[in-house]
């Protein structure tokens, strides 16, 4: 698996827990972040040679913890999204 779909799948699987916290309970950090992990889909099925990680989703486990939307540090959306900023640090994407 190249690491362009390995990132790919990782944006799909944060967008769903999003999709699935949303249900949950509204809130507009929750929106901004599901737009900006869209707008990096898009980005990645665009194949664009470069991907700014920094303008589109770092710092955003960070905020996300400093909402009170978390309900454990174990839960799916903190565990993947630490994954996905990892990935995409550590992939080079500016």
């Amino acid at each position: 698996m190249t690491d362009n779909t390995e990132t790919f799948l990782r944006i799909q699987k944060v967008i769903h827990l999003v999709i699935q916290k949303k249900s949950l309970r509204e809130h507009a950090f929750l929106d901004t972040l599901l737009h900006k992990l869209q707008v990096l889909k898009s980005s990645l099925e665009s194949e664009e040679e470069k991907l700014d990680y920094k303008k589109h989703i770092h710092g955003a486990l960070r905020a996300y913890l400093d909402t009170d939307l978390v309900e454990s540090f174990e839960e799916p959306l903190v565990r993947e999204l630490d994954l996905l900023e990892g990935m995409l640090k550590n992939n080079c994407f500016t």
